[in-house]
């Protein structure tokens, strides 16, 4: 397994993004620009390609040094939707920057940054992770500021990802579980008053809890979604003959293109989608566990948890089962910021993988490094 983890982990991958490019070029056919998607989706992909290649090539370990001024210069970005005529608002958030004529969400690469300079930090303090200043305050304290922009822009699944990522990182770092298991009940209070403190948000999950009522309203995407499902059944209706992307579902090319690939392809494929997911999941936290180094294990846990509770966040919204939350599905939607960093997370794995099976061989069941010649 551990010479195909890494194969497994790219074909996956990118059978996951020609899926993703086929559905944008079907979907976004009955919109006025949707050739200009199809066509802006693809520069990305070659530029998120190119990224997980040289970032794939690259030792992991030589990013430490520059964890920090990444971790800097993505709240410095963070910061920078706010200023006007540089930050873009749409549909009631500030989350993208205009640059040369295309918008880039600065929080996409906070969340690979916050994961980097976690790793750092808690790999720097491996033995000290069972105290409370080292082990507990200081992952916590760097995250503080992040998460306050973040809620004022406002970007809530965003934080709730950080958040988890975060914990999760912390858990395999040695932290103690009793102050964790506080922090996630006290953070799951606090998203749940925030929440509720957002008329959109708290309308979002009134129309959750009550979706007949609100099927012309809050819940009417996700209807509509849950609809599209229906209508594709085992089989699907087949490639280009959605109905409900005719302007039935909205946002039918990011947040919601999870429902017309059932609609079109059906449950096989959907169903295809999330054991890609699935294999994902199990590929990273294998090469996460044999990484031979203690950034490498905590880098690859919170890319790959990261990128999954994405994927599971999305599906859990369009299907119903979980409250509304307007997320990409990583790899498949339409949107060149969240690609080209799921593409750079893929490459860290990569790379991980690669160190792990250059710098060691096994022989005879025991460990061997091959820099030092054999006897």
């Amino acid at each position: 397994m551990n010479r195909y983890a890494a194969l497994i982990l790219t074909f996956v991958v990118l059978s996951l993004t020609g899926m993703g490019l086929v559905m944008i070029s079907s979907t976004a056919a009955p919109l006025a620009d949707g050739s200009h998607q199809l066509n802006r989706q693809l520069i990305w992909f070659v530029g998120s390609l190119v990224m997980f290649i040289a970032v794939g090539w690259i030792d992991y370990k030589k990013w430490r040094k520059w964890a920090m001024p990444f971790f800097v210069c993505s709240i410095v970005l963070l910061c920078l939707v706010f200023v006007k005529g540089i930050g873009s608002h749409v549909k009631g958030a500030t989350r993208w920057l205009n640059v040369a004529g295309m918008k880039i969400q600065p929080s996409e690469f906070l969340r690979l940054a916050v994961v980097l300079i976690l790793a750092h930090v808690m790999a720097k303090h491996q033995s000290k992770m069972r105290q409370w200043k080292r082990g507990f305050l200081w992952p916590v304290a760097l995250i503080i500021f992040p998460l306050v922009l973040l809620r004022l822009e406002p970007d809530m699944g965003t934080m709730i990802l950080i958040v988890l990522t975060t914990g999760v990182m912390m858990f395999v770092a040695g932290a103690r579980v009793a102050p964790l298991a506080g922090l996630g009940g006290l953070s799951a209070l606090a998203f749940a008053g925030m929440l509720w403190m957002l008329p959109e948000r708290r309308a979002r999950i009134l129309a959750f809890l009550n979706p007949e009522q609100h099927k012309e309203g809050k819940f009417f995407q996700i209807w509509q979604g849950i609809l599209a499902f229906g209508s594709g059944g085992t089989q699907g209706l087949g490639l280009g003959n959605s109905r409900q992307k005719m302007f039935y579902v909205p946002e039918s090319t990011t947040d919601s293109i999870f429902p017309i690939i059932g609609e079109e392809l059906g449950f096989y494929f959907t169903l295809a989608i999330v054991i890609g997911y699935a294999a994902i999941l199990i590929c990273g936290i294998w090469i996460a566990i044999n990484s031979k180094d203690f950034f490498g294990t905590l880098l690859g846990f919170g890319l790959v948890f990261g990128l999954c509770m994405q994927a599971m966040i999305n599906i859990g919204t369009v299907t119903g089962s979980i409250p509304p939350k307007g997320m990409p599905l990583p790899f498949v939607s339409y949107g060149g910021s969240n690609l080209l960093i799921s593409y750079i997370a893929v490459g860290f794995l990569i790379s991980i993988h690669r160190q792990s099976l250059r710098t060691n061989r096994y022989s005879g069941g025991m460990l061997i490094d091959e820099e030092t010649p054999s006897v």
